[in-house]
């Protein structure tokens, strides 16, 4: 075994622990909400079919990742 065969199996290794580690947010109930947590407004169904477990509608939720965005280290 050679070091390209090496770096591939690094590769493959760090791709599996991506790939699980996004698979993990999937897991568990999905819990659709039928109004925004924060402004009460109706979540399309389409909105809802595409996002799992969708919370916010899109303005809220747009909100929300600009003040995480905001509050987040650099």
């Amino acid at each position: 075994m050679d070091i390209v065969d090496d770096a591939q199996r690094i590769a493959e290794q760090d791709l599996e622990r991506a790939l699980n580690k996004n698979k993990a947010h999937f897991l568990g109930q999905d819990v659709d909400f039928m109004h925004c947590l924060e402004c009460n407004a109706e979540i399309p169904k389409a909105r809802r079919d595409a996002i799992h477990s969708c919370k916010y509608c899109v303005d809220c939720q747009e909100l929300q990742e600009l003040a995480a965005k905001h509050y987040r280290k650099p």
